[in-house]
């Protein structure tokens, strides 16, 4: 009897010892489920097929936009021209251009002259008469 309690003994101790050793030292980390993201696709920064083919369409329309700028004012992409005494830009509201003298003070001649330099200005990146413009002093008063 004695020998097969110590057999028995022997017996649980060696299970118990396999259980143990076979055991892994540290818990596998589970691998992450994929799920849709709300876009759709299943990862985070995964294309998405309806925003690229609404980008596509946004940069035909910019791209058809841009040409018909261009084709209606070939001039624009010569603007603004900028001396030490006037800024030209285009005032789409308006349909003018607007021309704003930098000089603090303002005297009539020097204004007369600034303005004809800056339609001869615009005369040679194109722009075709009647040139329509109004003039801004320094401060945004209308001359």
């Amino acid at each position: 009897m004695k020998k097969r309690l110590i057999i028995l003994i022997i017996l649980i101790l060696t299970i118990f010892m396999a259980i143990v050793l076979s055991r892994p030292k540290t818990k596998p980390t589970p691998s992450p489920t994929p799920t849709p993201s709300p876009k759709g696709g299943f990862y985070p920064n995964e294309p998405n097929l309806q925003d690229s083919a609404q980008q596509i369409q946004d940069a035909l329309k910019y791209g058809q936009s841009l040409k018909e700028l261009n084709q209606k004012y070939p001039w624009y992409s010569k603007l603004p021209i900028e001396t030490k005494d006037y800024r030209i830009i285009y005032d789409f509201d308006k349909e003018m251009f607007r021309i704003r003298i930098k000089s603090a003070v303002v005297a009539t001649e020097g204004v007369k002259s600034d303005i004809q330099s800056a339609l001869s200005d615009l005369k040679k990146i194109g722009v075709s008469e009647p040139i329509k413009y109004y003039v801004l002093d320094v401060n945004g008063n209308q001359l």
